[in-house]
C-alpha cells in the first residue's frame, strides 16, 4: 500500500496499546510522516518500539502513562492534549483472559467502553474512533460445518476473547445509534512482521525468522489462514482513522 497522506485538518492521535504489535507499527507510520503521536499505556516498557525506530524518531513520540480501566485518566488525557483520533488496541489476548475472565472482561470490554465514552463527551472534539476488533469473533471451522468460515457468517466466538470483542462491536454499534459516535473496528487475523513475538499466531513471523537464520521451527496450529503484513494492516488503521465515515462499520 501507498504512504498515508497526511489529513488536511492536522490532527492529534492518541493510541492505547501502543507498545504492542500492531501499534508500534502505527506508531512508525505517524513519525515517519512527520507527526508526534501520544501514546496512552501503563507499561513502561518499549522494546518493539525501540526495535522498529530509530532515535531520532523515538523522540517524536509523547508518552502518557494511564490504564484504560481508568475513565477519568483516560478522558483527562485526550481533553488536555486536544486529541481528535483515537485509535484503540489495548487489550489482554486469548491466553490470559482464559485464565482470568473477568480481569479480561474489565481490560477489553470496560476499557473500550470507556473509549467510546471519552469520545461521546468529547464529540465536538474527537473526530474518529478505530479499535481493535479480531477474527476471532468467529469461531472455528467446526462451528461452521466443518467448511472455510464465509463473509457475513453468524458470530460464534470459541474464546472469552471473541466474545468480549464481539461485545465490543455491539456497544460501537449502539454508540452510533445512541450518540453519533463514529467508529471502525477492524478484525485482524494472523497478522505477521517484526515484533510478533506472543501468541498463538506468532507462529507464522517466528517460522520467518526461523527460516532466515536456518533453524528448525513447527508452527503449532493448521489449516487454512490469512496472513496480514503488519505494515499494511497499520496503514488500513490509519486510513479509517482519516476517513469520513458515519456511524460504525465492523470489518475484516
Amino acid at each position: 500500500m501507498p504512504p498515508a497522506p497526511h489529513p488536511p485538518d492536522n490532527p492529534r492521535y492518541l493510541i492505547t496499546g501502543a507498545k504492542g504489535f500492531i501499534g508500534a507499527w502505527i506508531v512508525k507510520n505517524l513519525v515517519e510522516r512527520g507527526e508526534r503521536p501520544w501514546i496512552f499505556d501503563q507499561d513502561p516498557a518499549c522494546h518493539r518500539l525501540e526495535a522498529i525506530l530509530s532515535r531520532e524518531a523515538f523522540e517524536m513520540v509523547h508518552f502518557v502513562r494511564g490504564d484504560v480501566t481508568d475513565f477519568e485518566a483516560l478522558d483527562r488525557a485526550v481533553a488536555d492534549l486536544g486529541i481528535s483520533r483515537l485509535i484503540h488496541l489495548a487489550a489482554l489476548q486469548v491466553p490470559l483472559c482464559a485464565a482470568d475472565p473477568r480481569r479480561g472482561a474489565e481490560v477489553n470490554v470496560v476499557g473500550t467502553l470507556n473509549v467510546f465514552e471519552v469520545a461521546r463527551r468529547r464529540k465536538d472534539q474527537v473526530r474518529r474512533v478505530v479499535y481493535a476488533s479480531s477474527a476471532a469473533v468467529f469461531g472455528p471451522e467446526e462451528f461452521y460445518g466443518g467448511r472455510s468460515v464465509p463473509e457475513g457468517a453468524s458470530l460464534l466466538p470459541g474464546t472469552h476473547y471473541g466474545a468480549f470483542k464481539q461485545c465490543n462491536e455491539a456497544n460501537a454499534r449502539v454508540f452510533a445509534l445512541d450518540h453519533g459516535v463514529s467508529s471502525v473496528g477492524l478484525r485482524p487475523w494472523a497478522v505477521y512482521g517484526v515484533g510478533r513475538d506472543v501468541g498463538i499466531t506468532s507462529g507464522p513471523t517466528k517460522a520467518i525468522k526461523a527460516a532466515v537464520a536456518e533453524r528448525p521451527y513447527t508452527i503449532r496450529f493448521s489449516g487454512g489462514v490469512d496472513l496480514q503484513y503488519v505494515n499494511d494492516t497499520a496503514r488500513i488503521f490509519l486510513k479509517c482513522a482519516e476517513a469520513d465515515l458515519a456511524g460504525t462499520r465492523p470489518g475484516p
